[in-house]
């Protein structure tokens, strides 16, 4: 009996462990970053955003410096999550006709519903109007359909196609987040399926959603460009089919999304889309080498401040025309709340095994939540065992 007992201790203080990253342990509070991941050999590592107005501002396109796409759990009631999102970083004005300003900081924060049934954002009147990638349902594995957006560029749904599971040797070769250590399956969705049978591809094409690929505004001899800098060129989709045959696509969507066993996402490559950014930044496509999880888990502080009118901005015709020197540049916004002081580590992850995260405050308060009870388990069974041996 008392063997008994001590295995019913033992396997209570199993349960007691949390993931700090598990949806199983999303609650109010709950917060993750991801910033985009730095080579060290390129330290000027940017994101390419191609803007919604394009066709009709002066500057077409800006890179992305410092990009930090974070968010927190503010509140669950039946099943709908109140969730803050916070997108910023500094704008590069390598973008078309740019004479003015090439820097300029911008930072944006929506609150959204997100349905935690459907995973989907819902309006004031609980209807759905977007997409958010950051979860995936659980399960959901094995060349499943997925909407991967809802109206991309006001041309309706996007779908993707979810892979996997896959074992951790296969991804951390590619993958940079820190929490990768921790995470031992991993799957994927991608908008491109291979009809390897036929030599055929499945994605949607920038043209399909009313992008325009390319432009050019400078004249070329002899291969030389003459006129400064113009244009920007939306990468075709290679493809190698499994007997070797190569062929070249139009520019798409072409996402590789992967996620732990957990549905929270760990890493983006390549072009990075989702209703939120689209509908909300006015950004059409984001092209970035990486977007790496590099903080995650329960505060008990509110990590990013609350949203202004500033701050829900729908477009970036403001940061435009800093960057023609129509305006001036604004500072660099600051936080109205407390936030935490990212780690060296985090900032510029340069290799998986070498990039932590320290525990804050709010941490180490969770931390010791669930120790305490663990101790006192600990002294019950120390103390039943010697009572056994008497």
């Amino acid at each position: 009996m008392k063997k008994i007992t001590l295995i019913f201790i033992f396997l209570l203080v199993f349960a007691l462990i949390p993931s700090s990253c598990s949806l199983d342990f999303l609650e109010k509070g709950f917060y993750a970053e991801y910033r985009l991941w730095e080579n060290p050999k390129l330290p000027e590592t940017t994101a390419f955003a191609l803007l919604k107005e394009h066709q009709e501002w002066e500057v077409k396109y800006f890179f992305i410096r410092d990009l930090v796409y974070k968010y927190q759990i503010l509140e669950i009631k039946n099943n709908i999550a109140t969730i803050r999102i916070c997108f910023e970083g500094t704008a590069l004005g390598y973008g078309h006709r740019v004479t003015g300003q090439m820097e300029v900081p911008f930072r944006r924060i929506f609150d959204i519903k997100l349905d935690l049934d459907t995973l989907e954002m819902v309006d004031e009147n609980g209807n759905a109007w977007g997409k958010w990638l950051f979860w995936v349902k659980l399960g959901s594995y094995d060349l499943k359909e997925y909407t991967v957006m809802k109206n991309w560029n006001n041309h309706g749904n996007v779908r993707g196609w979810i892979y996997g599971p896959y074992e951790n040797d296969f991804l951390f070769e590619v993958l940079n987040s820190p929490y990768l250590k921790d995470t031992a399956h991993f799957f994927q969705i991608s908008t491109l399926k291979t009809v390897t049978q036929k030599h055929e591809v499945i994605y949607p094409s920038f043209e399909e959603y009313g992008i325009v690929a390319s432009y050019k505004d400078y004249k070329t001899s002899g291969g030389i460009h003459s006129g400064g800098w113009g244009g920007y060129y939306l990468d075709e989709v290679g493809i190698v089919f499994g007997d070797g045959e190569r062929k070249a696509y139009p520019p798409g969507l072409n996402t590789m999304i992967f996620y732990n066993e957990d549905g929270l996402l760990l890493e983006s490559r390549e072009f990075y889309m989702d209703d939120l950014i689209d509908q909300k930044l006015g950004i059409v496509v984001l092209q970035l080498n990486s977007l790496t999880l590099t903080n995650c888990g329960v505060k008990n502080k509110t990590m990013i401040g609350e949203p202004t009118s500033e701050s829900q901005r729908t477009s970036f015709e403001k940061e435009v025309e800093m960057m023609v020197g129509k305006n001036e540049p604004e500072e660099t916004p600051q936080e109205t709340q407390i936030t935490e002081t990212p780690q060296k580590s985090e900032l510029k992850s340069e290799t998986p095994a070498t990039t932590t995260t320290q525990p804050n405050d709010a941490e180490k308060n969770n931390t010791l939540f669930y120790v305490a009870p663990l101790i006192v388990l600990a002294f019950i069974a120390v103390f039943l065992v010697l009572k056994e041996k008497r």
